[in-house]
């Protein structure tokens, strides 16, 4: 039996897999004031390379990273990472308020985000500042994909599931994958969902080789 078509709509690429760069990303570059924060919360490997882009300065504070990749980007920059949390931004309000409670954070965030844990934090009285340092749009070159009727499709944010369903439509005979919760809130409530223990590109990938 051959193998089943694995597609992947993520920022992220995956040599194990059809990589389908749905999103594209547009930095920006407002003046930060390091001297005004304690620790930075990262919750995208973008945000990373958004900070890059703006200065090496950032890598003077501590950062909070939201999973692994994410912090080995960090790390690779020269930042000094705390922690990384299990890859929801609940696990990230979580260890602020109980473990930096009196820290200023920086949160250099996307345009639109995908949590509300910033919010949440700041309502429990920590000090959380976020600033837009880039933005994600849909790639209007994945229109002309076309996918096979058997395929296995993953989404990685619910912002790749919101461009997927502007382009594509779903058909019962994909099996669909999201990284998360988060993303599998923005699927269709008809849609059957699979997601990894792990939720990491490569846990949606080891789950996908196993269907």
């Amino acid at each position: 039996m051959m193998a089943r078509p694995i597609y992947l709509f993520s920022k992220t690429f995956n040599a194990e897999v059809t990589h389908v760069p749905i999103l594209l990303t547009e930095f920006f570059q407002p003046r930060i004031d390091y001297s005004r924060y304690d620790a930075i919360v990262l919750t995208s490997k973008q945000a990373v390379t958004a900070l890059e882009k703006i200065s090496h300065d950032w890598v003077r504070l501590p950062v909070l990273s939201i999973a692994d990749a994410t912090a080995k980007q960090a790390r690779d920059a020269g930042a000094t990472v705390l922690e990384h949390g299990g890859g929801y931004g609940d696990s990230l309000a979580e260890i602020i308020r109980n473990g930096y409670p009196q820290w200023r954070w920086l949160y250099p965030r996307p345009e639109v985000v995908a949590s509300d844990f910033a919010e949440r934090v700041a309502a429990a009285g920590v000090s959380m500042e976020g600033v837009i340092v880039y933005k994600t749009t849909c790639n209007a070159d994945v229109a002309a994909l076309e996918l096979d009727d058997d395929a296995i499709l993953i989404f990685t944010s619910p912002l790749t599931v919101a461009c997927f369903l502007q382009q594509h439509q779903l058909h019962p005979s994909h099996t669909v994958i999201a990284i998360g919760a988060t993303t599998a809130s923005a699927l269709p409530d008809t849609v059957a969902i699979l997601m990894p223990q792990k939720p990491s590109v490569q846990g949606c990938v080891d789950l996908a080789k196993t269907l």
